[in-house]
């Protein structure tokens, strides 16, 4: 069985990076000819580019790797028995894509016996790729990202991905109304982007990314987690106390101050 050397994820990245890049372009093509083929529920919805970019990734990954799993976001898990898994977010932002913000992004992830150990997330409109493996570092378009200096609290911009209310109970509406007021008390601006902006930690455009929508799917996070996890921050999934996890992406004193308040 191969294993995740390093050399191995390197060469696997060098493979990647031109495919998720015609995965984009693929994206970019449809953008004036978008077609709707599903309706998850009222709004969250699969577009006919979504299947196509998501078969057109699973072909390239299991025509190299035909023994591993492949969990993407809208067709059935394959293979779910492999110690290699890889998790598929053709367009995550599809309802920004729709509607013509270009707020989207392809996601690629690779765990290993359930350990992240490679992702890449590629921005087509702005051509930005944030790649990462195990034990190594974070790189934008092949540049080591470094991290500006860390901020306090009170100077803090924080991504929550706050998820809906309507349908939740009301000990977890008031538990997100109450920790949404005192985060943004107590820090300098909170921008509720649905996880848009959440890649850009790393360049420091937010300072923390909080997603208590807690019905995210693994395909969504698994490469932004270990991206993140390279570039320095720490990641966290915190237990409420409704019961459900949290999970908390950030460093330094805005880490710390987050913590404290989601698990008051």
């Amino acid at each position: 069985m191969k294993q995740p050397t390093s050399k191995f994820l390197e060469e696997a990245t060098e493979y990647l990076t031109p495919i998720i890049k015609q995965a984009g372009e693929m994206i970019l093509n449809d953008w004036a000819k978008i077609e709707i083929v599903n309706y998850k529920d009222k709004r969250d919805i699969a577009t006919k580019t979504d299947i196509e970019v998501e078969n057109f990734l699973k072909k390239k990954i299991l025509s190299k790797w035909p023994d591993d799993g492949f969990w993407g976001e809208e067709e059935e898990r394959t293979n779910e028995l492999s110690p290699y898994q890889w998790l598929i977010d053709p367009i995550d932002g599809t309802k920004n894509y729709v509607n013509l913000a270009p707020f989207f992004q392809v996601h690629i992830a690779m765990a290993f016996n359930k350990e992240l150990v490679l992702g890449l997330i590629y921005q087509p409109v702005s051509k930005q790729l944030f790649s990462a493996v195990k034990n190594d570092k974070t790189y934008l378009n092949n540049e080591v990202i470094k991290l500006k200096s860390d901020v306090s609290m009170d100077q803090a911009i924080i991504d929550i991905d706050l998820g809906g209310l309507m349908d939740k109970s009301e000990e977890e509406k008031q538990w997100k109304k109450n920790k949404l007021c005192e985060i943004a008390e107590k820090s300098y601006r909170i921008r509720v982007s649905g996880g848009s902006f959440a890649l850009y930690l790393a360049t420091g455009a937010v300072d923390a990314y909080v997603d208590v929508s807690c019905d995210s799917t693994p395909q969504d996070l698994a490469a932004r987690i270990i991206i993140m996890q390279e570039a320095g921050f720490k990641v966290e999934w915190v237990k409420t106390s409704f019961g459900k996890q949290v999970l908390l992406i950030s460093r330094g004193e805005v880490f710390s101050e987050l913590k404290k308040i989601i698990l008051k």
